[in-house]
């Protein structure tokens, strides 16, 4: 991808008080950048922590929001965006984000059984049962899911959305 998106590898800050207040500098710390296989849509999927000290969660964001809103702060914000995680770990990162941005669109009960066949649908291989499930649980955590426990079955869906499934 070219440089008139987010690049992996580089963290974007989203500040409207011009820096002056880190507690409310909004980061984005990029872990991947695609198109959707269908739309053609492109998403920088990554970490999202809004204010200083709070913890990241995941986030995707569509190209028609760059550039306007967004700096490159990976090598003046104080070191904060020079350590970054493993290819492995921007995988997962990447793979959730997609997930939820599924979800969100598609709306309905996510099983494990409908989150593998999504990620067969999109090209994602090499995901096991295990992952299905640790993704799922890992985007409920993060506080985007709705978990749902009936007998002899676990679902998901999306949080504040309509059900669209």
């Amino acid at each position: 991808m070219n440089a008139d998106f987010f690049q992996p590898g580089r963290t974007y800050a989203y500040d409207s008080t011009g820096f002056t207040a880190p507690e409310l500098i909004t980061l984005f710390r990029v872990a991947a950048d695609t198109v959707h296989p269908d739309t053609g849509k492109r998403m920088a999927f990554g970490w999202l922590r809004v204010g200083e000290g709070q913890a990241w969660t995941p986030y995707a964001e569509p190209a028609d929001e760059w550039p306007s809103c967004w700096t490159d702060v990976t090598e003046n914000y104080g070191g904060e965006a020079q350590a970054g995680p493993s290819p492995a770990f921007n995988a997962a990162v990447a793979r959730r984000a997609q997930l939820l941005a599924e979800i969100t669109a598609r709306g309905g009960e996510w099983t494990t059984r409908r989150t593998h066949n999504l990620y067969k649908s999109l090209g994602i291989t090499g995901v096991f049962r295990s992952t299905v499930r640790e993704d799922l649980a890992a985007v409920h955590r993060a506080g985007h899911l709705a978990q749902h426990d009936v007998p002899g079955r676990r679902f998901y869906t999306a949080k504040g959305g309509a059900d669209r499934g």
